[in-house]
């Protein structure tokens, strides 16, 4: 298993290096939030064993995007985030 990391959003981004401390606690809230919108006595371990990696890490990508950029509080996280996640809670839950 292999989270997203901040080295990885930054480049993608292109985000300057010296924002690598900001990327990765984005890194981190969008991980919990994902977790606690799933399952809150869960880890990110057993969310992603019963989903999907690739999916998870986009909507992580996605999260720390508009959290980092501020479009997170005009309009929320923004269709492809909520996609993301509903698509994490409903393989989480078919999984069961």
């Amino acid at each position: 298993m292999t989270i997203v990391t901040g080295d990885v959003i930054i480049n993608e981004l292109h985000i300057d290096v010296s924002e690598k401390a900001q990327i990765e606690q984005l890194i981190n809230f969008a991980k919990d939030y994902i977790v606690s919108t799933t399952d809150r006595n869960v880890t990110v371990e057993e969310v992603i064993a019963k989903t999907n990696e690739n999916i998870f890490n986009q909507a992580v990508r996605s999260i720390v995007s508009s959290l980092y950029f501020g479009t997170a509080e005009e309009s929320g996280f923004g269709i492809q985030s909520m996609v993301l996640l509903n698509a994490i809670r409903n393989m989480y839950q078919g999984g069961e």
